[in-house]
């Protein structure tokens, strides 16, 4: 009789935990774009030497990804790991800077983003077919961009990109489609990206788990 009884207060004790995945589609703005890291260029007039390029002015974007998440007691949330894809959309001009003392030319609008998301912690809310959720998350994010350089007359292909630690808010309002599907509104303010408040998305989310 004793260890039925203790082995269901250890049963009612244990932490209820579940998994859920998620498929996102969003637009993103980032407010300022980064300075980029440009590889070394060899043309017939010279070396042009890796370096820094400098960049400015903001760029909208969109995306797809994805991710897995732990929920536990049907009340916190834990994001585990995940993933998003942002290319550049809309006109832009090119912007004229220079390179290692050349003229370099840098094209915006080929402008691709990838973000790999690491665990956070967030809260969720119920109430009968809705939900609201906030989580803080960690993660990396890497930006790439196309160019050239000139060196006399000749023209040549510029590869350039930039990484950075990233820190963002997750905010979510959810309506439940079935007992295990959820569709979600989702506000991500950019707490840190290359510098502090540097951009926003907002998404579209399919959830399935309780």
């Amino acid at each position: 009789m004793l260890v039925l009884v203790a082995s269901v207060s250890a049963s009612e004790a244990r932490a209820d935990v579940d998994f859920q995945v998620a498929t996102t589609v969003s637009g993103a703005w980032l407010r300022e774009t980064p300075d980029l890291d440009a590889k070394s260029v060899t043309t017939s007039a010279r070396d042009v030497r890796a370096g820094r390029v400098r960049t400015g002015g903001g760029l909208a974007m969109a995306g797809v990804g994805g991710d897995v998440e732990l929920t536990i007691d049907d009340r916190w949330k834990v994001p585990l790991f995940g993933g998003m894809f942002f290319w550049a959309v809309g006109s832009y001009d090119a912007t004229i800077t220079t390179f290692d003392g050349s003229i370099a030319r840098l094209r915006p609008w080929t402008t691709v983003r990838g973000d790999f998301l690491l665990p956070g912690v967030g809260r969720r809310w119920k109430h009968r077919r809705n939900m609201w959720g906030v989580a803080v998350r960690t993660g990396v994010s890497v930006a790439a961009m196309g160019g050239s350089v000139a060196a006399a007359t000749e023209t040549a292909a510029l590869e350039m990109s930039a990484g950075t630690f990233l820190l963002q808010l997750e905010l979510e309002g959810c309506r439940r489609l079935d007992p295990t599907t959820r569709a979600c509104l989702q506000v991500v303010p950019r707490l840190y990206e290359h510098q502090l408040l540097n951009g926003l998305t907002v998404g579209l989310r399919m959830e399935w788990g309780r």
